[in-house]
């Protein structure tokens, strides 16, 4: 600064801060996905396109702290005053490479979780969700997209970027990059809430228990942590256009700090439907006979779905026949017992033994366990 003695003026060196704050972010990002990993491959499941997408935004996040890393060696972190003038081409290039990265990385993490979300509402009847999650997936990846290309192209030569005093050429008006730049983190945060939101259109009209739904609910709304630090991270945009280099450092954390916050939103949901495999199902009437009928071929039954408490039951019988053999006889005429509601009589129907919950849905949980369930084979 012109005018003040040099030494008079603030030394401060962030760089050591910012390297311990990015890698630790990358770090437990990183932990999310090998967490969710390992619990896919332990229960022999297999990996999905949000999962391979949701990777390579940690590699592009590890990248852009291989790339700080590499900037705090040229003196980033700094002050203007405390830069070695032959280190600023150098610094400002790999600030621009870790700029991009930034950016690719929270762009890939915020589509791995819509891709998540569009296995949820695949079957949904609604088709305007699906639209809208894709138009999301689209409008995204273009508008951060092109931050990534105007910070490359704002000069020209493009080499100016960097070697912003030894190459004559032109550049933008900073303005017009923090301008776009602002929009892109506004826009970005407001779809991180919509895709933090739409799971309550989705799960809410699922077959599962309130307090089943809320776990849900929560574990896919962790967006709108997210969409949190993208309008946080816009206050510090205005550091591109500041005089003082070290000014960007808060910029550089909260980007690195997007990436990771949506790559552990988008892994929570996974862990949870993982882990809920392990716990066993709810107490249901007539376990024995679903599993008797899993055994047994087609049979005709005169059993309706039961519900409420075993009070309201009565034992009826159910008969299998089997089909004539090639001598035109049985080999095998049976009656089991099963519970049905008192009062209730149905004519016979045929119940193929791939459903065995249609032929009997008895006791508390059991039609919401399966929704649970439904749920959770979509998850995984």
């Amino acid at each position: 600064m012109d005018g003040v003695p040099w030494e008079d003026l603030p030394h401060d060196d962030y760089g050591p801060g910012l390297l311990a704050t990015v890698w630790t972010l990358a770090a437990v990002a990183g932990a999310f996905i090998g967490l969710r990993v390992y619990c896919k491959f332990s229960r022999g499941r297999g990996l999905w396109l949000d999962d391979h997408v949701l990777f390579a935004s940690w590699c592009a996040m590890l990248a852009l702290c291989a790339f700080i890393t590499v900037d705090v060696s040229y003196d980033f972190g700094k002050h203007n005053w405390d830069i070695t003038p032959g280190n600023w081409s150098w610094l400002l290039l790999y600030a621009n490479l870790a700029g991009s990265l930034s950016i690719i990385a929270a762009a890939w993490s915020k589509t791995s979780f819509a891709l998540t979300l569009l296995r949820i509402a695949q079957e949904s009847p609604e088709r305007w969700m699906k639209r809208l999650v894709w138009f999301i997936i689209v409008s995204i990846n273009v508008a951060l997209g092109l931050s990534v290309l105007f910070t490359w192209i704002q000069c020209w030569p493009v080499e100016k970027t960097w070697r912003t005093a030894s190459t004559p050429g032109t550049c933008w008006p900073k303005s017009v990059v923090m301008g776009y730049n602002v929009f892109t983190a506004a826009y970005s945060g407001a779809m991180d809430i919509v895709l933090a939101v739409l799971p309550w259109r989705i799960i809410w009209g699922l077959t599962m228990t309130k307090r089943e739904k809320l776990g849900v609910l929560i574990a896919m709304s962790m967006g709108v942590f997210a969409g949190a630090v993208s309008f946080i991270k816009i206050r510090t945009i205005a550091a591109i256009g500041a005089f003082d280099i070290i000014d960007t450092v808060e910029l550089v954390i909260w980007g690195a700090a997007e990436s990771a916050v949506t790559i552990i939103a988008a892994t929570i949901p996974i862990l949870r439907a993982l882990f809920r495999d392990n716990r066993p199902a709810p107490a249901r009437f007539a376990t024995d006979e679903e599993s008797m009928i899993r055994r047994l071929g087609a049979a005709t039954v005169a059993a309706p779905v039961a519900r409420g408490s075993r009070s309201d039951l009565e034992l009826v019988e159910w008969k299998h026949t089997t089909p004539l053999d090639h001598k035109g006889e049985r080999s095998l005429d049976s009656r089991y017992s099963i519970w049905r509601t008192r009062g209730t009589v149905r004519g016979p129907r045929r119940m193929e033994p791939t459903t065995p919950l249609d032929v009997f849905k008895g006791g508390h949980g059991s039609t919401e366990y399966s929704g649970s369930l439904e749920l959770s084979r979509r998850l995984r």
